[in-house]
């Protein structure tokens, strides 16, 4: 039931959001991440490495260019930008990359493990990466 919350709240700050571009967060996504899990929303669905036999990477440069690596095949490469949100009452803070793409995921860095959660409003998918450099 935790999750359900953690997630919903994170869904609806989203909407009450206003961007605040004064903050780039960016400094600590740099770095080579290694996937070990994504979960739909509530965790009922999981895929780890072992079960996908897949490895995905994903590297953020200081240069802003965001590369994922697929079984170390280079398989998608684009410049992002981070924003932090915060929600107008200002009790909620996000944090967001947005990709050249135009698609957006909110991320949360915690010790080593780097969360970001990609919905389209009616799926939540949250993955889960380990630093690695």
């Amino acid at each position: 039931m935790k999750k359900v919350i953690f997630f919903l709240v994170i869904i609806l700050s989203c909407y009450w959001c206003k961007k605040d571009d004064t903050e780039n967060c960016s400094s600590s996504l740099i770095g080579k991440w290694s996937w070990f899990i994504s979960c739909v929303g509530t965790g009922t669905a999981c895929w780890m490495p072992a079960s996908t036999h897949t490895s995905r990477n994903l590297v953020f440069t200081s240069e802003s260019i965001y590369s994922v690596y697929q079984n170390d095949t280079l398989r998608e490469s684009s410049i992002f930008h981070t924003y932090k949100s915060i929600s107008e009452d200002g009790k909620y803070t996000t944090y967001i990359i947005k990709y050249d793409s135009g698609s957006t995921e909110m991320f949360s860095i915690t010790h080593d493990t780097l969360s970001l959660v990609n919905s389209d409003g009616i799926i939540t998918i949250v993955s889960r990466y380990k630093r690695t450099k």
